[in-house]
């Protein structure tokens, strides 16, 4: 073995390397012989086109070549550089048509121009209002609200409504309000990801069913079981008949055979699903798509309920097609039943349907690309648009079929089509839904879960930053729901291996963010922290900060232990810009980064320079300042009581001393709507629960870390603050102190904070209490 000095991960890493050196030998014997037999992929068709096109149009100069356009269609590069070709040898021959019912705007910019443009926000005078809600169930309400105010207060007619659905979830709640607010059914035209259909659970607990029969030889009685309960299948095979379930209920055994089940379904089309063999591919394809026709057979009783159920049937069998000459034309000795549910895994991330209900007189509800070729521009009063997060509005790069083995570096450099080269077309979506309607309201989330990251839309940061108006943020909304039924949180008991992984994490180290978690969301706490599950995406905001909290230790590394002076004020100006772009570099092969570079790069740019601002006006005000530490590492031993030690540790962003006095500084990159921040004693204990002072809790234990670790309560204490920009000022940072009833000593400490401290870590470890959701009003 040549490579075995690399070990195996170089070894690996050098079988890698080789296979992109060798690869092109076998891609130029693979296109011959494509080319041979006069067949091709899109790529190699557009590529053979455009070389022959020149000769082609000079000897054909009358001839017309017609673009049709089907719904929403990015141009890919070499369909790009196709109609550009043509545009340059001959404009008059090409012609673009729209296969929808609906005629193209401005088809040439869209082809060509659309992903170069840049987006200007400056220019628009609209009546915009940005809403900022915590969840699913208020922006549901506060669309019921506008759609009410709009059609029974401000007497505006349905058909001029528009409602553009970031996420395709939101669908069915809404067609319903809408219907019952207006009297009118809505005119629909959703893409709606069929892994929200509760028909799809249907088919995973078959093929759930199947895939263990598969491992153990045997039915479980338990998947039996949760076939059998399945809705549809109570519905249509069973016809709400609980005998069957009542008799393999008393069954003493976990296992059924499958004679058993014979006997019980021996008349019934359900028994289709038992007798589908795992081993064998053919046969496994043919159970299913047996059990599809009839399920689809059974539906067809009343298409008009039932019709995003066949719709899907229906797509589902086209798509397990491809399988079947797969089958045909090989032995498939690998193919199983695993393989099986793969391709209907594949097809359940991948595939939506379209659902369409034309209503000229109601409101128009649409998706956020379809509504691209809608009949509506220039034809609007008010436009709605929800779910405007990241990952939604513009779309995730993962909802763009860009899931490929050729890494991302690759495809850049050779110029092949990644998810960036769609961002300018999103943004010149977005300028046209804003600049073709009067009066608009964008809806985002900004509070996380495990759907959504709670990070608001980069056309919303865009629009912050650059525009010349004024934008209305409603935050808080008062939301009552009109319900008897009392929603119980989910509560989950702490057990033993909770309590062991608890404990391992408190010896491991318990961070103010670690407890801010905990207070703000428990059960993303339990999934995060206790399971380990990576449930969040990381978001713009996030990477955003790490990237300035480097660029500032980097600017700041050669003052360290000494005073700020008006000549390193004037080094850090002039070497912020090459740091910038050096750090920014470094990290651009995060993808993320590569595709929000301009949006970053003018985020960074701008708070730096505002911070060397910020310092320079504080030095110009005779402040005294030496700096001592730089994202400085603290940790420390708390004894919480009951043989319980924890350690607490913490990254300090800053520590200076301003005229003498010792500041531990944090920096934020949020927009702070206050310049001073006020504690009263009796809002203690509220500092270490309440999630809305998260900021003052992590600067407080991060004064005790000071403490512990620098032993300074033996000199003159600390105070806490945080940098911040400020709001309403494009160019402005300002400290914010944190003034508490009076100067805080570490004895003091001690005694009238340190207790509310412990007593939540206690709260957090303690076994007798459970991890209980919030819910949504707690906050």
């Amino acid at each position: 073995m040549a490579y075995k000095s690399f070990g195996k991960r170089g070894y690996r890493r050098k079988k890698k390397f080789l296979f992109w050196e060798e690869i092109y030998k076998y891609y130029n014997l693979f296109q011959d012989k494509l080319l041979r037999k006069g067949i091709g992929y899109k790529g190699l068709l557009f590529r053979i086109a455009i070389s022959r096109l020149k000769k082609f149009l000079s000897k054909k100069t009358n001839i017309k070549i017609i673009l049709l356009i089907y719904k929403f269609n990015l141009l890919t590069e070499y369909e790009k550089l196709f109609v550009k070709k043509i545009l340059q040898i001959n404009q008059e021959s090409i012609q673009f048509h729209s296969l929808c019912d609906i005629q193209l705007k401005n088809t040439y910019d869209f082809c060509i121009n659309v992903q170069d443009k840049p987006i200007i926000y400056n220019q628009l005078n609209n009546n915009l209002k940005i809403i900022s809600v915590s969840n699913e169930i208020e922006q549901v309400k506060i669309v019921e609200e506008l759609i009410y105010k709009l059609i029974k207060k401000n007497r505006q007619k349905p058909s001029k409504i528009v409602l553009i659905l970031g996420d395709a979830y939101l669908t069915f709640p809404l067609l319903h309000s809408i219907k019952k607010i207006s009297g009118i059914y809505p005119s629909i035209s959703i893409d709606y990801p069929i892994k929200n259909l509760p028909i799809h659970y249907t088919l995973d607990s078959i093929f759930q069913l199947l895939l263990k029969k598969e491992k153990l030889k045997n039915f479980s009685k338990k998947d039996i079981l949760r076939v059998l309960l399945d809705g549809y299948i109570q519905k249509l095979f069973l016809k709400k008949d609980l005998s069957l379930i009542e008799k393999l209920e008393i069954e003493n055994s976990n296992f059924i055979s499958e004679e058993n089940i014979n006997k019980y379904l021996f008349k019934n089309n359900l028994n289709i699903i038992f007798q589908i063999p795992t081993n064998n591919a053919k046969k496994a394809f043919f159970g299913i798509m047996s059990f599809v026709r009839k399920l689809k057979k059974l539906l067809f009783i009343n298409t008009k309920k039932h019709l995003l159920e066949l719709k899907f049937l229906s797509e589902l069998e086209n798509y397990m097609q491809r399988i079947k000459i797969l089958i045909r034309k090989t032995e498939c000795s690998f193919f199983g039943i695993k393989d099986l549910f793969n391709i209907y895994q594949q097809f359940i991330k991948t595939e939506k349907i379209s659902y369409i209900h034309k209503n000229p007189k109601g409101v128009h509800l649409i998706g956020f690309l379809g509504s691209y070729f809608g009949s509506y521009f220039g034809n609007v009063e008010t436009t709605i648009m929800t779910s405007v997060n990241e990952g939604f509005i513009p779309p995730d790069k993962e909802e763009n079929y860009y899931k490929t083995l050729i890494p991302y570096d690759i495809r850049k450099k050779f110029n092949l089509s990644v998810y960036q080269n769609n961002y300018n077309f999103y943004s010149h979506h977005f300028i046209n839904i804003l600049q073709n309607s009067k009066n608009i309201y964008l809806i985002y989330k900004n509070k996380p879960d495990e759907l959504n990251s709670g990070e608001k839309s980069r056309f919303i940061h865009q629009i912050e930053m650059i525009s010349n108006f004024s934008i209305t943020e409603r935050k808080n909304h008062s939301l009552i729901l009109s319900t008897k039924t009392k929603i119980s949180p989910i509560v989950i008991k702490k057990t033993n291996s909770m309590i062991q992984r608890l404990h391992e994490l408190a010896t491991h180290g318990l961070s103010p963010s670690s407890i801010h978690l905990y207070n703000y969301n428990p059960l993303l706490f339990y999934y995060k922290k206790v399971l380990g599950l990576n449930i969040e995406k990381i978001s713009i905001k996030q990477i955003t900060g790490k990237i300035i909290h480097k660029i500032l230790e980097v600017l700041y590394h050669p003052i360290k232990g000494n005073f700020i002076t008006i000549d390193s004020i004037d080094t850090m100006k002039n070497n912020y810009e090459f740091i910038i772009k050096k750090i920014i570099s470094e990290k651009k092969k995060n993808p993320l980064i590569e595709e929000n570079h301009l949006l970053i790069n003018s985020i960074v740019n701008n708070y730096i320079k505002n911070f060397i601002l910020w310092e320079e006006k504080t030095f110009h005000k005779g402040h005294k300042i030496f700096i001592k530490e730089l994202e400085c590492s603290v940790s420390t031993a708390l004894d919480i009581g009951c043989n319980k030690k924890v350690n607490l540790y913490g990254i300090i962003d800053r520590i200076d001393e301003c005229d003498g006095i010792t500041r531990i500084i944090d920096y934020k990159i949020g927009i702070s709507n206050m310049k001073k921040i006020h504690i009263y004693l009796n809002k203690r204990e509220k500092i270490f629960q309440d999630p809305h002072y998260g900021n003052i809790m992590q600067l407080l234990i991060y004064m005790y870390l000071w403490f512990k670790s620098f032993h300074g309560y033996k000199k003159n204490p600390p105070v806490i603050a945080i940098v911040s920009p400020e709001k309403h000022k494009k160019n402005s940072i300002l400290t914010i102190p944190i003034n508490f009833f009076h100067q805080i000593t570490y004895e003091n400490y001690v005694k009238e904070f340190l207790p509310y401290l412990m007593n939540r870590i206690y709260e957090i470890l303690d076994p007798k209490i459970p991890i209980e959701e919030k819910k949504f009003n707690d906050f």
